[in-house]
């Protein structure tokens, strides 16, 4: 006969035979954390970090464009009144060269015959420009008086690089 002794130790079983010493291990179903993520709860993580990066990066890009125009509207409208100023004070006529074509706009002094280019500013590119002449984008030049007006009016508009929405408009009129 064959007597059997089963002992637990700790993590095995131990049977005991005469004559025979016998270890089984007992196997026992692990179970496994869930301590990562799936590929699918990813994707989703990333889709939704990729739709609120667009709609900020969305509003920061309008933001950034309209603080753009802000900024050129000033520029423009500050150096047209320093050719005003100017032309008041020294009792003179200066020449405003606005060349869309260029992005460029010049302050010019007529001094016997010869044209001296006294500050000049460049527009942005960023910004389609037209104006209210004939040719909307087309460059145009305006003395001013020895008062300070200029001897006709005008208007620029800023625009969009695509030009369908205006956003700002510069006026001049003559008094």
């Amino acid at each position: 006969k064959c007597e059997i002794y089963i002992f637990k130790i700790k993590k095995k079983n131990y049977i005991n035979k005469k004559k025979k010493n016998i270890f089984l291990y007992k196997k026992k179903k692990k179970k496994i954390k869930n301590s990562g993520f799936t590929l699918a709860e990813i994707l989703i993580y990333m889709s939704i970090l990729a739709i609120l990066f667009t709609v900020v990066l969305n509003g920061y890009n309008k933001k950034r464009e309209q603080q753009d125009f802000a900024i050129q509207k000033r520029n423009i409208s500050q150096f047209i009144r320093k050719i005003q100023q100017y032309s008041q004070h020294n009792r003179k006529e200066y020449v405003l060269d606005f060349r869309i074509s260029e992005n460029m706009a010049y302050f010019i002094d007529n001094e016997n015959g010869k044209e001296i280019v006294i500050d000049k500013m460049s527009i942005s590119e960023n910004i389609s420009y037209m104006t209210n002449n004939k040719d909307k984008n087309k460059d145009f030049r305006r003395r001013t008086t020895k008062e300070g007006n200029f001897e006709k009016g005008f208007s620029v508009y800023l625009f969009n690089k695509k030009g369908n929405k205006i956003y700002n408009r510069v006026s001049t009129n003559t008094i």
